[in-house]
């Protein structure tokens, strides 16, 4: 049974070393890992949390701008409807008083044409009457003669005049 206790008891020291062995071997890969393979996949992994980062920065400016522009597009629009509506205002105000000018020269033509008929019929009036009076003239005279040609009575002197103004009338 010494021997199995002597085993044993070199056995300890062996399994202290073993694991003195293992330990710094790990320890050893552990450096290793940490070095070759933890430090670049920790550089790799930063990278891409700053790439991720980035992006979603990149991202909310972009929504920033789109909102500003939105904006910047919601005003042109209505500074352009403003523009449309007061254009439209104008136009309809010009073609009210083209319209208002139109009536009034309109107007202003046919009183001076009603001015110019009055005054034509006023000339046509005086004329006739200076016509109607010459024509009585010459009738007179006419009756003047023929009474003076012959004598007559009072009753052929009525049917000759009323038989010179019946030829009168005619003319």
């Amino acid at each position: 049974m010494e021997f199995l206790i002597l085993g044993a008891t070199d056995t300890v020291p062996a399994a202290i070393g073993n694991s003195l062995i293992q330990l710094l071997t790990f320890l050893v890969l552990l450096g290793a890992l940490s070095y070759f393979v933890w430090k670049p996949l920790k550089k790799v992994m930063d990278e891409r949390e700053q790439l991720i980062h980035s992006e979603i920065d990149d991202a909310e400016q972009r929504r920033m701008e789109a909102v500003k522009l939105k904006e910047e597009n919601e005003a042109v629009l209505r500074e352009t409807q403003a523009e449309i509506s007061e254009m439209m205002d104008n136009a309809k105000q010009q073609a009210k008083k083209e319209q208002e000018a139109i009536i009034h020269d309109a107007n202003t033509r046919a009183n001076q044409m009603m001015e110019a008929a009055k005054a034509d019929i006023e000339r046509e009036k005086e004329k006739a009457i200076r016509d109607i009076n010459d024509q009585v003239g010459d009738i007179s005279v006419l009756i003047a003669e023929k009474m003076i040609s012959k004598e007559i009575n009072q009753q052929d002197q009525k049917d000759l005049v009323a038989r010179y103004l019946q030829e009168a009338g005619g003319k």
